[in-house]
């Protein structure tokens, strides 16, 4: 809900509605996952097709939320809880319309700067600030010689906002190895594609989702990747 709102406002809404009719959606329709199975995907008014996105971004959620709890310090859990819903808006918006709100990126680095200044994430708050600091810069640079190069946007200011925050929350090797991640995963689903002969020149890949993956799986297997790099 506000993934979608954040992008397309109805802000003053109370109650969740279908975005086909507006019709208000009663409670027992907006069940995580079972409302969708027990509606066949469409909405119980006017049986248009309810987007995918929807079952898979609260799959997704609850996934997440329980490896959190599993596998995280709980000191760490409201600071990475944050971190994931963000993310979590971010993968929504960027996966249906190519935008990343600034609300759930670049306004909340200074929030992963307070968390670490209180010890509610794993890095200091120079590493946070540095990560934010060191991630913007980077990548505006990298966007600025593509676009130099080849004459076109490669890289939306959406993607450097969302370094940024990722930088602020998981410091200059956090953002980094999201980067790394993100775009092996990128290139696997590229080579996928040809493989596959599946046209994909001329499509658009939102890079938000893959930097957002590479950053999950970074706070779960960091010291992991971490120490299969050093030793090869």
């Amino acid at each position: 809900m506000l993934a979608y709102r954040l992008i397309h406002g109805n802000f003053l809404a109370l109650r969740s509605f279908c975005p086909s009719c507006k019709h208000t959606i009663a409670w027992f329709d907006v069940v995580p996952l079972f409302s969708y199975v027990a509606l066949g995907g469409r909405c119980r008014v006017c049986r248009q097709p309810i987007s995918w996105l929807y079952p898979f971004i609260e799959a997704l959620t609850a996934i997440l939320f329980v490896l959190l709890f599993w596998r995280i310090d709980e000191r760490f859990i409201f600071g990475f809880g944050i971190f994931f819903s963000a993310l979590i808006v971010t993968i929504r918006t960027d996966l249906e319309t190519m935008l990343i709100s600034r609300y759930v990126t670049l306004f909340l680095v200074p929030f992963g700067w307070f968390l670490s200044f209180f010890g509610m994430i794993p890095v200091t708050l120079s590493e946070a600030v540095v990560g934010a600091l060191s991630a913007g810069i980077f990548l505006f640079v990298v966007a600025r010689i593509f676009a130099f190069i080849t004459h076109k946007e490669g890289m939306g200011q959406g993607d450097i906002d969302l370094l940024m925050f990722i930088g602020s929350f998981l410091g200059f090797s956090g953002w980094w190895m999201s980067l790394l991640i993100g775009s092996l995963i990128g290139s696997l689903v590229g080579v996928g594609m040809l493989i596959l002969r599946i046209p994909c020149w001329s499509l658009k890949i939102p890079f938000g989702p893959l930097l957002a993956i590479g950053a999950i799986v970074d706070v779960f297997l960091h010291t992991q990747i971490m120490a299969f790099l050093l030793v090869s």
